[in-house]
């Protein structure tokens, strides 16, 4: 792109924005003095409304260790569990540990 392109397309581009500033400040001219009336509001608006009770608030989790350290039990059966398949225990030690859980 040479100068000249680039220096006309700039000048394209200053006249453009000079029509538009043009045309707001036209359309802002033209706007009434007044704002439209308020519409009227009805008084028993509220009652046809169904009340939505409030949302509880969400409790923060802090993630997955938080969580499984506030049952201290659960979390040393499922430690021992991650263990002993790790080592490839017999599987009625495992499952014996997993009905714990319940």
């Amino acid at each position: 792109m040479t100068e000249s392109e680039m220096r006309r397309m700039q000048e394209e581009a200053v006249k453009r924005a000079e029509e538009m500033q043009s045309r707001a400040k036209a359309h802002i001219n033209h706007q009434p003095e007044h704002p439209p009336p308020p519409i009227p509001q009805k008084e028993n608006l509220t009652e046809n409304i169904p009340k939505i009770p409030p949302e509880k608030p969400k409790e923060e989790t802090g993630g997955i260790f938080e969580t499984l350290m506030k049952d201290k039990e659960r979390t040393l059966i499922l430690s021992l569990i991650l263990l002993l398949m790790d080592e490839k225990t017999d599987n009625s030690l495992i499952f014996a540990l997993l009905y714990l859980l319940i």
